[in-house]
């Protein structure tokens, strides 16, 4: 059986890494075609700023995982440690993983915008009734399906950041702080599709 997406997406070559930390914008492209190709540059960049606030809070969460266990460690021998209480080099961890946390927010409503400016061209592409190819084989509205799905991801995980933001600092067992030291590291909302549909975008306009 044909995969559905086979007929959406451009084949994704693989490429060795290159040094870079942002994608630049470039051609001599006008009109939608350029502002499209913007765009793709727009979402890889936003994209690399989260997996690099990623990245980053997971070194934090590791530093607040290993604090709590040590502190519920203590508690569990003292009896003397009030309930609910919070170990004081906490605060900082907590104050670093916030900042993180409002990283990831930019990157989504940056995202958010890029996807209203796709639906902007795509809806003079069809005004114009002009020819809605503009690179290889996509018509705007895919530009639009697919930044809006990669958009959704970061959007569902930036929830969940948040849920683990809130309460990991009152985690009241190991198994609990490991769930969300596992659930910030994995990123359940993001999935392996994102990498096929950016790849994807990058080769449909000549990034790649």
């Amino acid at each position: 059986m044909t995969n559905e997406n086979e007929s959406r997406f451009s084949p994704v070559k693989k490429h060795g890494h290159r040094n870079v930390k942002e994608l630049n914008k470039s051609g001599n492209l006008t009109g939608s075609a350029r502002q499209i190709k913007d765009g793709v540059a727009d979402v890889y960049n936003l994209i690399q700023k989260w997996k690099n606030a990623n990245s980053n809070g997971m070194q934090i969460i590791d530093t607040i995982a290993n604090i709590k266990l040590q502190y519920i460690y203590k508690k569990n021998k003292d009896e003397t440690i009030q309930n609910g209480s919070i170990p004081e080099e906490l605060e900082s961890q907590c104050t670093l993983l916030l900042s993180i946390i409002q990283k990831m927010e930019k990157v989504v409503k940056k995202l958010t915008v890029t996807t209203a400016m796709f639906v902007g061209v795509m809806k003079l592409q069809q005004h114009l009734a002009d020819d809605l190819v503009l690179f290889q084989t996509w018509t705007p509205d895919i530009f639009v399906s697919t930044v809006r799905e990669l958009t959704e991801m970061y959007r569902e995980e930036y929830k969940l950041k948040q849920l683990v933001y809130k309460n990991i600092c009152h985690a009241k067992d190991r198994n609990t702080m490991m769930f969300y030291t596992s659930s910030w590291l994995h990123q359940p909302y993001v999935t392996d599709k994102s990498h096929v549909l950016l790849e994807s975008m990058l080769l449909e306009t000549g990034h790649k």
